[in-house]
């Protein structure tokens, strides 16, 4: 314990940087464990580094004393450790500058895969109407549902699925009264509350118009906007009014920035499974 608390102040430092640029499922793939393991690793390594070479040297005045010494020391000399202290001072620029230009690197190669994968057109095809028909899975929403579609189809067949990037409650409730006649007797799964703040009547609106559906399942936010509270409150007042099953997205994905592309809203590959595992729950 002891050896920690001398090294705590460098791990809080370091902790940021390390974790920021060795994100599971973004900057690095294997198990989640073994990566963990890696990155704590890595952390305590550079904290002990940091102790050994800049905090007990200052703490020591060994620094003080080698600024103090240099008016003692011959023209060359100086030279000589100045231009050491220089070289030395530009390497560390240039490592934290590479850090920094693979972490924004790894965001946006991050955000470009996210874009072109919710700007691939959703083929949506009505199932036929028919007595014999059976029920489906109906799902709708917003960039978010047309982020982890593909997941969730891989595990249970998606009937009809209505996403749209940006889309907000009023639209939700249009869609919905459109397509609900195709797909009577079918669970309906939806995500709620990414792209503006709810009032109640929205809310309303939306659990009326799926009422009827044999089971529903809504998933809330964990936006990192002002309104993300507000919105989870009334989704969680109406879905227990309207008997719905509850995803409590903010709380799975609570402490778990690896789920997330950097605008904190949509899912990398982790992201996706964690928010498909939990709609699986549900069905």
């Amino acid at each position: 314990m002891v050896w920690v608390g001398e090294r705590s102040y460098a791990i809080y430092l370091w902790h940021w940087v390390v974790f920021q640029v060795t994100r599971p499922s973004v900057d690095l793939e294997g198990s989640t464990w073994a990566l963990f393991a890696l990155r704590i690793l890595i952390v305590i390594a550079l904290a002990d580094i940091s102790l050994r070479l800049v905090e007990l040297p200052i703490r020591t005045g060994l620094v003080e004393y080698w600024f103090k010494g240099m008016k003692y020391r011959t023209k060359r000399v100086q030279r000589r450790q100045k231009s050491s202290l220089v070289l030395s001072s530009i390497s560390i620029v240039i490592a934290l500058s590479g850090l920094s230009i693979h972490a924004i690197n790894q965001s946006d190669r991050a955000m470009a895969d996210i874009k072109s994968e919710l700007s691939t057109p959703t083929e949506m095809s009505p199932p036929v109407q028919s007595p014999n028909m059976q029920p489906g899975l109906w799902v709708t929403g917003d960039s978010v549902i047309l982020g982890i579609r593909h997941e969730l189809d891989l595990r249970n067949h998606i009937t009809l699925i209505n996403a749209r990037v940006g889309r907000q409650a009023p639209e939700l409730v249009e869609v919905m009264t459109h397509d609900k006649a195709n797909m009577i007797g079918s669970t309906v799964i939806f995500n709620l509350g990414n792209n503006n703040k709810l009032t109640e009547t929205q809310v309303i609106s939306i659990f009326e118009e799926v009422k009827n559906q044999p089971k529903i399942i809504v998933v809330n936010t964990a936006v990192p906007r002002g309104w993300r509270d507000a919105n989870n409150a009334l989704i969680a007042t109406y879905a227990e009014q309207y008997g719905a099953q509850l995803i409590d997205w903010a709380a799975i994905s609570s402490g778990h920035p690896e789920y997330f592309a950097p605008d904190g809203v949509h899912l990398v590959p982790a992201g996706v499974r964690a928010y498909v595992d939990a709609i699986i729950l549900k069905l």
